[in-house]
């Protein structure tokens, strides 16, 4: 078997998602006559990558958010495999980009990277942005080790 085109067959961690979470669904359903039975180590791999792909960013994204930035990073002219990096990592700082495009340095300049960015952060916004921030205002992770570091030292005493 030959390779003809290896670029065709890229898919985003979205679409994965998709595939992954269509034939899990069709699985789950005990009505469907035509239940495929996988070998355990497809299922295996079927349901590790689900998990895996749940607590991503691709679980907030749609297909017309990436086609919309495709066709904003279209002038950048970037290859498949730059554009796929872009979609499943969302690059918010240009250091992220320089480490997905090649020769980065040469094809683009500082300020072209920053628009770059702000198209992902405008094209995809991520719905998990809002959690990093819990802790700082006293209700989230930082308030429960603090309390925690609190217990034990009042153990030692």
């Amino acid at each position: 078997m030959e390779v003809i085109d290896r670029q065709q067959a890229l898919l985003s961690n979205y679409e994965v998602f998709l595939v992954l979470s269509e034939e899990d669904e069709r699985q789950k359903d005990v009505k469907t006559k035509r239940r495929v039975r996988y070998p355990e180590n497809v299922t295996t791999l079927m349901f590790e990558g689900l998990q895996y792909l749940n607590d991503t960013a691709c679980t907030t994204q749609s297909a017309e958010q990436i086609k919309d930035l495709k066709e904003a990073l279209a002038e950048y002219e970037l290859t498949k495999g730059e554009i796929l990096q872009i979609i499943n990592i969302r690059p918010t700082q240009p250091v992220e980009l320089s480490f997905i495009i090649e020769e980065c340095g040469d094809r683009f300049e500082v300020a072209d990277l920053e628009e770059m960015c702000e198209i992902v952060c405008e094209k995809l916004p991520r719905a998990d942005e809002g959690d990093e921030t819990e802790g700082v205002d006293g209700e989230g992770e930082q308030d429960q080790e603090e309390n925690g570091a609190d217990e034990d030292s009042e153990m030692h005493d």
